[in-house]
C-alpha cells in the first residue's frame, strides 16, 4: 500500500482523481464553445487543469493555449490529449507556469478563469497578479471571462467542519475509491479550508491512500468586480452562471466578460 502525506490537491494521486471526479461535469462548455466562437482565436486558460474544457475546444478546432502551475495535471491532459488523436492535439500549447508570473509573448482573444479558479488565489494580491497578466495577453478586441460561485453563506455555516464521504469506481481499474472530505469556513479571513483523505481499495485490501489541505477564498461579486477594475479591466457583460441570464438575487454562480479599459 502507497500511503502519501501533504500532497497538493492537484499531484499525483489527486490529479488522477480530480480528472475522475470532474470527467463528465460540462455544464460551462457549451458557453465557453459559444465565447470561442464569438471572439475567435487564439484561446489561452488559466489553470486548464487536466483540460476538461481545453480539450474539447482544441477538438472543435480552436487554437488554444492553457497554463497549469501543476505538472502531474498537464501531463494528464497531455494523455487525453494523445489519446484524442492529432486533430485536437495540433491545436494546444500547454505551458507549466505561475497564472499570476507567466510570459507568452503573444496576445489572445479569448481568456478564460473557468469554474472557480480564481478562488485559489488566496491574497488579494495574488488575485490583482491574476488579473493584470490576463489584461497582459488580452488582443486589444479580446475578451477575459472568469466565472466563479457566489457563496452561500447559510449553507457554509450549517455544514462548516462536518465530514461527508464520497465513493466512486475507478473507470479504468475498477477500484473503489472513497473520498472523505471535510471543509470549514473562516470569515474573517474569507477563506475554506478543505482537508481531503483519499483511499483506494481493491476487493480485499487498500491499495493506496493520500491526504491533501487546501485553502481557497471566499470572494463575493462585488470584491471582484473592483479588483478586475483595479487591475484595469472594465466589465462588460454580467451573466447568473452558464446560461446567459441577467444576474438575480438567488443565483449560485456568476460570470464576468471583462475587456481592457482603454
Amino acid at each position: 500500500m502507497l500511503a502519501v502525506d501533504a500532497l497538493s490537491q492537484y499531484e499525483g494521486f489527486f490529479a488522477e482523481f480530480y480528472d475522475i471526479l470532474h470527467s463528465s461535469y460540462d455544464a460551462d462548455l457549451q458557453m465557453y464553445l459559444g465565447l470561442a466562437r464569438e471572439y475567435g482565436d487564439p484561446l489561452l486558460e488559466l489553470g486548464c487543469g487536466t483540460g476538461r474544457l481545453l480539450i474539447p475546444l482544441a477538438a472543435a478546432g480552436h487554437e488554444i493555449t492553457g497554463v497549469d502551475l501543476s505538472r502531474d495535471m498537464l501531463a494528464r491532459c497531455q494523455e487525453k490529449l494523445d489519446i484524442e488523436g492529432e486533430a485536437a492535439r495540433r491545436h494546444v500549447t500547454l505551458v507549466q507556469a505561475d497564472i499570476r508570473r507567466f510570459e507568452l509573448g503573444r496576445k489572445f482573444n479569448l481568456i478564460m478563469a473557468a469554474c472557480n479558479t480564481i478562488l485559489h488565489c488566496t491574497a488579494t494580491p495574488d488575485l490583482l497578479a491574476v488579473f493584470a497578466k490576463a489584461r497582459e495577453h488580452l488582443a486589444d478586441d479580446g475578451v477575459f471571462v472568469v466565472d466563479f460561485c457566489i457563496p452561500n453563506v447559510k449553507a457554509m455555516i450549517e455544514s462548516s467542519g462536518e465530514e461527508e464521504v464520497f465513493e466512486v469506481i475507478h473507470p479504468v481499474r475498477g477500484t473503489r475509491i472513497v473520498d472523505t472530505y471535510k471543509a470549514s469556513f473562516d470569515f474573517t479571513r474569507q477563506i475554506e479550508t478543505i482537508h481531503t483523505h483519499l483511499q483506494e481499495w481493491d476487493e480485499r485490501s487498500l491499495i493506496r491512500s493520500a491526504r491533501s489541505h487546501t485553502e481557497r477564498s471566499i470572494y463575493f461579486p462585488r470584491e471582484v468586480a473592483l479588483a478586475l477594475r483595479y487591475s484595469g479591466l472594465t466589465i462588460a457583460k454580467t451573466w447568473k452562471g452558464y446560461r446567459r441570464g441577467p444576474l438575480v438575487e438567488t443565483s449560485q454562480d456568476i460570470v464576468y466578460i471583462c475587456r481592457s479599459a482603454l
